[in-house]
């Protein structure tokens, strides 16, 4: 059996900034994916537990209701190719003849397939969360989906098509389509608290968490493909694991706060399933970020960078080198406490990944009920969006 080693990032675009924090909320996804020192406190125990501690005067208990988060990363359109190649194939076997301009068409096809990718993304979550000074608290619940799609092309198939021994018999295909994946779901308790006074202080965070990690490895020959397919169970293995985040954050005069956190500190290492021979290691390694915020009146400005690489599926079976270690920065303009206006930018700087921008929108009415929407634009074919449902009391 091959064995190939890869690993997930621990929070794409939307797509890289959520994968390698593996989660979506809509206000840090507006301002390019940040919040390591600039979070809301109801989402703190996604971006850093530390602060809970962060909050006004008259907040008492929020809660994320719904947040959904989905992403698709596929610039040269491998998917729908993928697609038509399948239904070519159909043709001429529904026609049950074979030109040879047909099967010449068919190689044109299969080799354009090679050496492309499509990585997609997709998060779900729930939050309760109660800020404080002395003793902040949150509880969580989410999903988390990675998954990238890829064919390696035979060149046997190639030159088959090309080179047919005798028009009229059926192709028959080596080369493979596949989906290989995780899906990440977890239930995490988020504790934090701090020391100093207004001039000066420290919080500290830790988010004990449970996870069930799902690793999916769909691997059929390439005109079998059916991208509906991919989840079914004999595609799919499923373990389970304690994880931990930590995190810290320094507010300090004049609106600054500094903060540091990392996650998935116990590294786990998850098998999938044997398909056409070949199987893949999923490696759950530990990320870390820090980021520096500054908020003055209704402005909020804020950046963070990755301080390790995340390698998310490894070099080998068709996977590519996709290492990725994010820069991000956004700002948000909170207007009479209704309504926020929010833009962000992320670039990756291991050159894997485009540069990407993102918009968001927030509606506060009373301060109470929050609807947040956010996108990310990366190029024709990549993009993601985000909206989320809360209450702050």
């Amino acid at each position: 059996m091959r064995t190939l080693s890869f690993s997930f990032p621990v929070a794409s675009l939307l797509l890289a900034g959520a994968a390698t924090a593996q989660y979506y909320e809509a206000r840090n996804a507006g301002m390019g994916g940040v919040g390591t020192a600039s979070s809301h406190y109801l989402a703190a125990g996604w971006a850093n537990p530390a602060l809970l501690t962060r909050h006004r005067k008259n907040d008492n208990f929020g809660l994320i209701l719904s947040s959904i988060g989905v992403t698709a990363y596929d610039k040269d359109g491998l998917v729908d190719d993928i697609n038509d190649f399948v239904d070519a194939v159909d043709r001429v076997d529904a026609a049950g003849t074979y030109t040879q301009p047909e099967l010449i068409d068919l190689a044109d096809r299969l080799t354009g397939l090679d050496n492309r990718q499509v990585t997609g993304t997709l998060g779900l979550g729930l939050m309760l969360a109660i800020p404080s000074r002395r003793f902040g608290f949150a509880l969580h619940a989410k999903t988390f989906a990675d998954l990238q799609a890829f064919v390696d092309v035979d060149p046997a198939d190639v030159n088959a098509l090309n080179n047919p021994g005798s028009i009229g018999s059926s192709p028959t295909f080596l080369s493979e389509a596949r989906i290989v994946g995780v899906a990440i779901t977890e239930v995490g308790v988020s504790l934090a608290t701090s020391f100093g006074d207004d001039s000066s202080r420290i919080s500290f965070g830790v988010t004990p968490k449970l996870q069930q990690v799902d690793t999916i490895n769909y691997g059929v020959n390439v005109d079998s493909f059916d991208n509906g397919e991919f989840d079914d169970d004999q595609y799919r293995n499923d373990d389970s694991a304690f994880n931990l985040d930590l995190g810290v954050a320094w507010e300090i005069e004049n609106g600054i706060t500094l903060g540091a956190v990392g996650r998935n500190l116990i590294d786990q290492t998850y098998t999938t399933v044997d398909t056409l021979g070949q199987a893949f290691v999923y490696d759950l390694n530990p990320t870390a970020a820090v980021g520096a915020a500054w908020q003055h009146g209704i402005l909020t400005l804020t950046g963070d960078v990755d301080v390790i690489i995340a390698e998310r599926f490894g070099t080998e079976g068709g996977l590519g080198d996709d290492n990725v270690r994010l820069a991000r920065a956004g700002a948000e303009l909170d207007l009479w406490r209704w309504l926020q206006l929010r833009v962000g930018y992320q670039t990756d700087l291991e050159n894997t990944l485009d540069d990407a921008i993102s918009a968001g929108l927030g509606l506060s009415p009373f301060d109470v009920l929050h609807i947040d929407i956010a996108g990310t634009y990366v190029s024709d074919n990549s993009y993601g969006a985000v909206a989320q449902l809360g209450l702050t009391f």
